[in-house]
């Protein structure tokens, strides 16, 4: 075999190998940042508090349309898993204003937890979300254990939430 072709097939059999590890490797967990931060409201908070239960944190903006159009489906996700141990935290991201955030909050009628990331901090904790919405379940151990750009899928959350012990309440 001439040493091209060979040193070619050595190179694809690497890369197939790494693809394919890639896929089949379950993403490796990683710990929920320890981050401090305020609700619109002016409550005090840890992240490190809410350990224990299963943890949905929405990165999201008034003026985007996919988090506005989730919203209702954001809202039967806590109406479904919140008395179950479900905690979702709501963060706006830093071009937002507190006014717009609250007006939205009334408006669409959002009964889950929602700071404001006024200097980027709790973005740039959870690798520096940029593009909303984004989502990230946090493990009742405090592992990140998903993160979905992008419209969230309901149906994979809800499986991820059942492997964790909670199922949704039928009203």
């Amino acid at each position: 075999m001439k040493p091209v072709i060979k040193n070619l097939l050595i190179v694809l059999i690497v890369a197939f190998a790494a693809v394919v590890s890639f896929l089949v490797m379950p993403p490796s967990q990683q710990a929920m940042p320890e981050i401090s931060f305020t609700d619109i409201d002016g409550g005090e908070h840890q992240l490190v508090d809410y350990q224990g239960n299963p943890i949905l944190m929405i990165f999201w903006a008034t003026d985007c349309p996919g988090c506005i159009k989730e919203m209702p489906e954001l809202i039967a996700l806590h109406d479904e898993y919140a008395e179950q141990g479900l905690k979702m935290i709501s963060v706006a991201m830093p071009h937002d204003y507190p006014e717009h955030i609250k007006t939205m909050r009334k408006q669409k009628g959002l009964p889950y937890l929602i700071t404001w990331d006024k200097t980027g901090e709790i973005s740039e904790a959870f690798d520096n979300v940029r593009v909303t919405p984004t989502h990230f379940l946090i493990s009742p151990e405090g592992e990140i254990v998903m993160r979905k750009i992008g419209a969230l899928k309901s149906e994979q959350l809800k499986q991820r939430l059942a492997v964790m012990g909670l199922e949704p309440i039928q009203s």
